[in-house]
């Protein structure tokens, strides 16, 4: 079969839209790469009403079905408040985890003021609303993170490995805290690095003995812990997400999700949203659409998408010429990795949502025009990058992409 044959039959077997199961953290502030304050952290929206409905309409046109949300004391000094929050995401159809921070778990007494913000938190919280499940959170969402401790920075191989006991444990003291106290079906999520299943023998940080000491280290961490949220976000290519977190996804964990920032724009990890987009469509595809992408997190994402997101215009039609030599001028593919066969050129063009790409070729700009496929975006709200494998040898060939809203075809 040629290149071109090739390519069309990769595209043409592009799954549709599929339920999707995203999770968001939903801080209380964030502070965005413009030094400013974002208006949508939840110290903003929860209280009032518009903001709320617009925040909810969000996370239901993007597949929004978990939110981990950083209320600080508000469940306790504006319960009401909280109450009809979570009551509102529930009748979208979206979880409301409680999420709860901190990094020194190799201290008695901050894991200590955990245990109590849990309590007063959570387990009086949902008490007090008891006869309104709606109102109540459904879950605990853990981001204990020792690795931003001093004593971690410092530190040696062996003492990393120490953090993580104390972690492990910090994870056992608080689903006996829950159990203990009328809420041991009450689901716990924790925020877990890609780099902590590394060996020493392939460059990890952290003091494993062996595989089997690491092996029942996440083992143990499952028997407390429902499900984690690996983060990755040093990582801009499917390949390289997929790797980094293959042993959590394959493993002993009972659930593992991967956690991406939508990070865009000069010296960030997306050079746009339509990127960052492209490589969630990408994780959702092959590792699976119902519980594969967690974005960090709701401020970043509505910041990329008004700083570098992309605006509906007018028909995109780009022409490109192809000299038999491999080489076209274009940017290079999106995961830099080529064509079908890894050296192909790649036609990257931006997909808009609720429109029609038509993909033509021809010889000559007065020759006939061959349609090779028709794209549209993997999701129905979000612009996308598009990649197309071309082929490389042959005549001298011209590449036509057309935007055409779905509704005029």
């Amino acid at each position: 079969m040629s290149n071109l044959g090739t390519f069309l039959l990769i595209l043409l077997t592009l799954p549709l839209h599929a339920q999707l199961h995203r999770g968001v953290w939903f801080w209380g502030s964030t502070t965005l790469p413009d030094a400013s304050s974002s208006p949508f952290g939840s110290s903003t929206v929860v209280g009032d009403s518009t903001a709320e409905d617009e925040s909810i309409a969000f996370f239901t046109s993007h597949d929004v079905k978990r939110l981990y949300g950083s209320y600080q004391n508000r469940p306790v000094s504006e319960p009401a408040t909280i109450a009809a929050w979570n009551t509102k995401l529930a009748a979208a159809g979206i979880q409301s985890q409680l999420l709860l921070d901190g990094n020194a778990v190799n201290d008695p007494a901050e894991v200590a003021s955990i245990l109590t913000k849990i309590t007063n938190r959570l387990i009086n919280f949902n008490n007090t609303y008891a006869a309104d499940p709606p109102s109540r959170f459904d879950a605990l969402h853990l981001d204990l993170e020792p690795q931003g401790l001093p004593e971690w920075d410092s530190g040696t191989p062996a003492d990393k490995r120490l953090l993580l006991d104390d972690l492990l444990q910090a994870y056992a003291d608080i689903r006996a805290h829950l159990d203990s106290n009328g809420h041991a079906s009450l689901p716990i999520y924790a925020d877990i690095p890609f780099s902590w299943d590394k060996l020493p023998v392939d460059g990890g940080s952290i003091d494993w003995a062996d595989a089997t000491d690491r092996d029942n280290w996440f083992t143990a961490v499952s028997t407390h812990i429902d499900g984690c949220s690996i983060m990755t976000f040093s990582k801009d290519t499917f390949a390289e997400l997929a790797d980094a977190t293959l042993y959590e996804r394959t493993g002993p964990l009972t659930e593992a999700r991967v956690a991406i920032q939508p990070k865009c724009g000069l010296g960030e990890i997306w050079p746009t949203l339509l990127h960052f987009h492209a490589i969630v469509h990408q994780l959702e595809t092959n590792l699976g659409s119902s519980e594969a992408v967690d974005i960090e997190n709701y401020a970043f994402w509505r910041y990329a998408i008004d700083h570098c997101g992309f605006t509906v215009g007018p028909p995109i039609t780009v022409t490109l010429v192809s000299t038999g030599t491999g080489a076209l001028p274009w940017p290079p593919a999106v995961d830099g990795t080529g064509g079908v066969d890894g050296d192909d050129p790649v036609l990257v063009f931006p997909g808009i949502p609720g429109h029609i790409h038509t993909v033509r070729t021809a010889t000559s700009l007065r020759g006939q025009w061959q349609e090779i496929i028709d794209l549209q975006t993997t999701h129905p709200t979000e612009a996308e990058m598009f990649r197309v494998p071309v082929p490389a040898t042959g005549p001298r060939r011209f590449w036509s992409i057309k935007s055409t809203p779905a509704g005029n075809r």
